[in-house]
């Protein structure tokens, strides 16, 4: 099975094996701890590295450097040249990804200026709500055949069987904790 990972699940999984977790979740999740989602995501990575073949968008690199970043500002205000330390601190998190993708057999998918297009004509994510990001996850996801998307995002969530895959197949969209079972 093809399972497209989206940028929340790395961050799950590294809340208690980086430095990143303290700062980018800081609460549970859908009634689930921390440690449920950290477990949870550990599972997903466990049962694609085995039986799947998994992948990721580099847009995912970029995205949790900018979580992290944002973050890491909020709290540094008045620090004389923060931007500097601020951005070596986020920039670690693009390793520390690399790290999860190596480990899991994981492949990143470069974003193209194909998706980028799509994702500008694509009315029906307009008409969802469907912000910029989630819809380069989604035709990413699309445009390399996923069969299933796992994010912690509700808004991709609810995006569940609501596209196909270029084979025709509709997209099942879960977050880990149904992931981890439906693997």
């Amino acid at each position: 099975m093809k399972v497209y990972l989206d940028t929340g699940v790395f961050i799950d999984y590294l809340i208690s094996r980086g430095h990143a977790g303290y700062f980018l979740r800081k609460k549970g999740r859908r009634k689930r701890s921390i440690q449920d989602l950290t477990n949870d995501a550990l599972e997903c990575f466990n049962k694609i590295k085995n039986s799947h073949e998994g992948f990721t968008s580099s847009l995912t690199l970029y995205e949790v450097e900018e979580s992290l970043y944002q973050e890491l500002s909020k709290s540094s205000t008045g620090i004389k040249n923060r931007r500097f330390f601020v951005i070596s601190s986020s920039r670690s998190l693009i390793i520390q990804i690399m790290v999860i993708v190596n480990l899991y057999n994981l492949t990143i998918i470069d974003l193209t200026e194909d998706i980028v297009f799509k994702s500008v004509q694509e009315i029906e994510f307009q008409l969802k709500g469907i912000r910029a990001a989630d819809s380069l996850h989604i035709l990413t996801a699309i445009n390399n055949n996923a069969e299933v998307v796992i994010s912690t995002d509700e808004d991709l969530i609810k995006l569940d069987e609501v596209f196909k895959n270029k084979d025709g197949a509709k997209i099942k969209c879960m977050d880990t904790d149904v992931a981890k079972s439906y693997l």
